[in-house]
């Protein structure tokens, strides 16, 4: 924040240890703690207390609430999504999740603003929260400046891709494996392509990926009759590697079919990669195309749109 704010503008709190979310025992001194915190700051005499990230401290020492004292302070908070309260299984099938992120719900529920990523998430926090519309602002959000149309030379461009064993034209998904990303959906998709399409490219799945997940997409991939090195996964990439793949991608597919923004499709986007993606929550707006659509529970919808 230097150049922003003067150093004596900016304060430090420091909670107490032992104070996650996943361990019941914790739970008083994290009530206490939540309690000297917002005293804390009340103290400071704020116009407004502004959350960037209300969803904090299950397993981590984080403290964050919304008035459990009021203080007539008003507070606004950034709502990414509601996911695991609109699809409770498998998210919130684990009961120490489940009361953790309940309680962050009630404390949500407490704020005099919401400031939705995207107007999907509006429209939740309106049905699920029963929020009032004036209580709830889309702000959207915005892919960094990094994330451009670049030129790679010749030899850029093979180190990138001989680096995850890229060696034809390439559709890309990056985003994570959860889920709701639709992984499956998407391999099975791809499988559906022209023989002769297929031949000529490769799909890469660029993200964290853990042996289990690995080997389970793989399983699939081959009973979909899809061989190897037709799906790559490239696990965890550094960040220029990544701008340098949406660049070259011959198409960026994102499928999920939940999102409280879906950024990768706009990263993508900005890197001059033509995007398809599900017609499903926020992917509508960031796309702005309908003709880039599909539905993310039709395999060979999705197909057809590669």
């Amino acid at each position: 924040m230097k150049g922003y704010i003067e150093d004596v503008n900016i304060h430090v709190w420091s909670g107490p240890e032992n104070v996650s979310h996943i361990n019941f025992h914790n739970d008083s001194r994290r009530e206490n703690a939540e309690l000297v915190r917002e005293t804390y700051i009340a103290s400071l005499q704020p116009d407004i207390v502004f959350i960037t990230s209300l969803f904090e401290g299950f397993i981590d020492d984080a403290v964050t609430s919304v008035k459990r004292i009021d203080y007539g302070v008003p507070t606004a908070v950034v709502l990414y999504d509601l996911i695991p309260l609109i699809n409770a299984s498998p998210y919130l099938d684990n009961p120490s999740v489940k009361r953790w992120y309940e309680d962050k719900i009630e404390h949500l529920k407490k704020a005099d603003l919401l400031l939705s990523i995207s107007e999907s998430s509006r429209q939740e926090a309106l049905k699920y929260l029963m929020s009032s519309p004036d209580d709830v602002i889309n702000i959207s959000t915005a892919a960094d400046s990094q994330f451009k149309k670049i030129k790679l030379l010749p030899n850029e461009r093979s180190i990138v891709l001989n680096r995850y064993n890229i060696h034809k034209d390439f559709l890309m998904y990056t985003g994570g494996i959860d889920h709701r990303k639709n992984i499956e959906g998407l391999i099975r998709s791809y499988a559906l392509l022209d023989k002769e399409v297929r031949a000529k490219h490769q799909l890469a799945i660029v993200c964290s990926i853990n042996d289990d997940q690995r080997n389970n997409l793989r399983t699939i991939a081959k009973s979909v009759g899809l061989c190897d090195g037709d799906v790559l996964f490239t696990g965890y990439i550094p960040e220029d590697d990544l701008i340098s793949l949406y660049n070259l991608c011959k198409a960026f597919i994102f499928p999920s079919w939940h999102e409280g923004f879906g950024l990768p499709a706009l990263e993508a986007m900005h890197c001059g990669a033509p995007v398809i993606a599900s017609n499903s929550s926020s992917l509508p707006e960031v796309l702005g195309c309908d003709a880039a659509l599909f539905d993310p529970l039709d395999d060979t919808e999705m197909s057809r749109k590669n």
